[in-house]
């Protein structure tokens, strides 16, 4: 069985069209999980009235993608965690399907990355293309990766619970990357499947200029710190440093910058992490799976 894990926040009419791509889905056995992130829209009231079926939760406050995300892969029942964004489509009706025969037939697979295109349904969306192989050469093909998007992916629940789930302390952004690379840590592979296709419509989201000032470089020390070796730590986030003060120039945002810089020792303390470099075999399968080669189209 399939549990469909949706995280909600504000996206009442595109959640309302998801939520009819499911259940459109033939020829598979799933449940639905919408877990709402105190919208201030009508999304709760209209998906219960519109969706009965679909077990609705709520959070008691505003948490961030990876809270909610977690919560619904707890309440899940499935054997498979299907996650979907609320602003995406699915015109495959047999979605779901394909996603347990892919399962069933590579069993050594933990995890399936979606394709994701643009709204036009056949253009790839570029911009969360954050795979180790160029996407004009490889987006039809499969192969293994070290990324997901939560815009659109599968899980073995017992897999992603033993990677740790997604990591609450972020908030939002790079919660992927980083529960994919303790996944691949945790000796996981995750698998770039393009028969796999949901539609991103890439609705507003009201804390963008926030992510792009604040979130994506605070997340990126904190990812260097905690998951990364000393030498692979810095080649990491010194060139990473650089071009976020650039671009806090160039955006007027500096502000922002130096609240990040010391955002990230504050998460670290508040949270009481500790840093996991990950293992030196991880690294080489990392640096393995940028030197592949498939055959193109």
């Amino acid at each position: 069985m399939l549990s469909v894990v949706i995280p909600s926040y504000n996206r009442c009419e595109s959640m309302i069209q998801l939520l009819s791509d499911v259940y459109d889905q033939k020829d598979a056995t799933f449940e639905v999980i919408v877990v709402d992130d105190r919208s201030t829209d009508d999304s709760v009231k209209e998906i219960k009235k519109q969706f009965p079926a679909v077990r609705v939760f709520v959070n008691a406050v505003n948490s961030g993608p990876s809270v909610t995300r977690n919560r619904g892969i707890k309440e899940a029942i499935g054997e498979i965690i299907v996650g979907f964004d609320s602003d995406v489509t699915v015109p495959d009706k047999f979605c779901l399907k394909k996603i347990v025969e892919e399962f069933k037939n590579f069993p050594h697979i933990d995890a399936l990355a979606f394709r994701l295109l643009q709204p036009d349904q056949t253009t790839d969306d570029f911009a969360r293309w954050w795979h180790p192989l160029d996407c004009r050469a490889f987006s039809k093909q499969k192969f293994l990766t070290d990324y997901f998007s939560g815009t659109g992916y599968a899980f073995v629940k017992a897999k992603i619970e033993e990677a740790g789930a997604f990591p609450e302390y972020l908030y939002m952004h790079y919660e992927e990357v980083i529960l994919a690379l303790c996944a691949i840590d945790n000796g996981q592979m995750i698998q770039y499947t393009p028969s796999i296709e949901v539609v991103h419509h890439e609705g507003q989201v009201s804390r963008r200029t926030e992510i792009k000032a604040f979130y994506k470089h605070r997340n990126q020390l904190l990812l260097a710190y905690l998951h990364y070796p000393v030498f692979k730590a810095l080649k990491y986030v010194l060139p990473r440093t650089a071009k976020a003060f650039l671009d806090s120039i160039t955006n007027n945002s500096v502000k922002s910058y130096f609240k990040a810089l010391r955002s990230a020792p504050q998460v670290v303390k508040d949270h009481s992490l500790k840093r996991a470099p990950i293992k030196r075999k991880t690294l080489k399968i990392l640096n393995s799976y940028r030197k592949a080669t498939v055959s193109k189209p």
